[in-house]
């Protein structure tokens, strides 16, 4: 049942489901239409992580696919953007330049993927070209710096070492020949070929540990480099016209459905029988279809087209209302709705003239005297009326009028009342409607809506039964509810609902009588109708002497 209630949402807003997705494919097309080529062009660096040969290599692997993620942020960095602006010699921003470069990393490698997008292929490939260029060179200088300041002080040190050794060297030379030195010039000559012997010591400390920390640096320095070099574009990549149109047309689905079921959800207004059920204690009598732009709702519609689909709608409210009580039927009825709009006293007057059609005698009463219509309806005088029976005895027969329909009279309001509460409330008005009830079969009352004035509570207690005409898709739910609410307080007998105006398709429901041709006393399916006329086109052009298409047969 939510699958069937869901469905008849969609069913009911297919217009606006299809205008949303029409409108957003056809934006997208359009857009697509004018939109410049796409090229798209990239370059793949391998990233070589140092380190001592002993180590684990799964861990040298993943430590280097960590270091790709770090490197992926610092790639597109303030620092790398502007000096790949700067060497481009760009106009745009650092920023602008961001927003066409993508930077990936390949999925369990240590390859990182730069691509740039852009509507010159030159363009896009000289970026991704300088932007790793410039990374490349920026993360060599950054771990150069590691190391030399340490190697340019061992540098510095051995130098200096080495020209002291250059000094010593010339003064143990210019003392000369050891043998013939006196015995201090000996013992000095001794001290600098000591010293001559240390500084040589340590100048080969010194120039071992450079050498090891260069050896060092070799070893453990990260190592980026080009793995797939970047190619000049030469097919766009976009846009993907029918893609795109697709994509589109599915979002507009979506935003239509969505306004659909959100719609939906904010109407509370009562649509179907269901919507009456969920609110009300009440089951719905009958269904008044709606007849379509024109519908006025002003004219006895049972009497001048009994063979049209509404009028069996009436005939199946009149059945519903005779087996509301089968061991007691209801004699005195009440009609009554709403709100002023709902269209009352046109169920009134139809329901009075089917009840005729039946064979029931049928006296219909206008008893709303604020806004009457029914003397308009049956094209009667509106005076005499219900006023002047309820004011003068004598007046009572010439307020009782024939109508064009067998077994029907009406009594019309009559003049203005001062208060009509006053006078509906009345014992005068209670004993006139018992003694129109013994003069019919049927007696039948329209009232004033319930909500507007407090006539139809007072009129609800005088009959045997109240029917309450909502109109679909206009009656509110609240106003529905309040409604029924005021007549059952007041002790009125509601036998049950008429829904007004219902569209063949409103809510899911296929009213049988829209498919049916009621003719001959019989009944005939929609495709009998279409063969029917079928034939007769046929045979008007075969009269004519035309060429017809159509077969006879239909």
């Amino acid at each position: 049942m939510e699958l069937r209630h869901y469905a008849s949402i969609v069913l009911k807003w297919w217009w606006l489901i299809l205008l949303t997705t029409v409108l957003a494919a056809a934006g997208a097309y359009f857009v697509n239409r004018n939109a410049l080529p796409l090229y798209r062009a990239s370059t793949t660096l391998t990233i070589d992580r140092g380190g001592d040969p002993r180590e684990d290599p799964y861990y040298v692997i993943r430590t280097s696919e960590a270091l790709a993620s770090t490197y992926l942020v610092q790639i597109k960095a303030p620092v790398i953007l502007e000096e790949v602006r700067r060497r481009l010699g760009l106009e745009m921003s650092a920023n602008a330049i961001k927003g066409m470069l993508t930077v990936s990393q390949i999925e369990d490698t240590q390859l990182i993927n730069i691509a740039a997008q852009g509507y010159d292929p030159a363009l896009v490939k000289a970026l991704v070209e300088t932007t790793a260029q410039v990374f490349i060179e920026h993360q060599t200088q950054e771990q150069e710096a590691r190391y030399q300041s340490r190697l340019a002080e061992l540098e510095a040190q051995a130098a200096a070492l080495e020209q002291a050794l250059e000094e010593t060297e010339k003064s143990i030379t210019g003392m000369g020949d050891p043998d013939t030195l006196p015995d201090y010039a000996r013992l000095e000559l001794a001290q600098l070929q000591t010293q001559r012997t240390n500084q040589q010591t340590r100048l080969s400390v010194l120039l071992q540990s450079a050498e090891e920390l260069r050896l060092s640096m070799a070893r453990y320095t990260t190592r980026i480099s080009v793995f797939e070099p970047a190619e000049l574009p030469t097919a766009p990549i976009g846009p993907q016209k029918m893609r795109n149109i697709m994509l589109a047309a599915a979002v507009g689905l979506m935003v239509g459905v969505g306004a659909a079921f959100l719609i939906e959800y904010i109407d509370d207004t009562v649509r179907t029988p269901d919507d009456v059920k969920r609110v009300l204690p009440l089951s719905v009598l009958g269904i008044v279809p709606y007849l379509g732009k024109d519908d006025v709702q002003t004219e006895v519609i049972v009497a001048r087209h009994p063979l049209r689909p509404i009028a069996e709608a009436f005939r199946n409210l009149r059945t519903s209302i005779q087996f509301t009580n089968l061991d007691e039927p209801p004699h005195t009825l009440l009609v009554t709705s709403p709100q002023p709009t709902d269209g009352k006293s046109f169920v009134a007057a139809n329901l009075a003239a089917v009840f005729a059609q039946g064979g029931k005698s049928v006296i219909l009463v206008d008893a709303d005297l604020r806004h009457p219509t029914l003397h308009e309806t049956f094209n009667i005088p509106i005076e005499p009326g219900l006023t002047e029976a309820l004011l003068a005895v004598e007046d009572r027969p010439r307020a009782l009028r024939e109508t064009e329909v067998e077994r029907l009279r009406i009594v019309s309001v009559g003049a203005r009342a001062p208060d009509s509460t006053e006078l509906l409330a009345s014992q005068t008005f209670k004993r006139y409607i018992d003694e129109l009830r013994e003069q019919a079969d049927v007696v039948i009352l329209d009232s004033p809506p319930v909500l507007a004035v407090s006539d139809a509570a007072v009129l609800s207690t005088l009959v045997d039964g109240v029917i309450l005409v909502m109109d679909s898709g206009k009656t509110r739910i609240p106003a529905a509810v309040q409604a029924a609410e005021r007549i059952a307080s007041v002790g009125g007998v509601l036998l049950g609902v008429v829904l007004n105006r219902v569209k063949a398709r409103s809510g899911g429901y296929y009213y049988y009588y829209y498919y049916y041709d009621y003719t001959d006393g019989g009944q005939r399916s929609l495709f009998d109708w279409i063969r029917k006329r079928r034939r007769r086109r046929h045979r008007k052009q075969a009269d004519s002497g035309q060429p017809s298409a159509v077969s006879p047969n239909g």
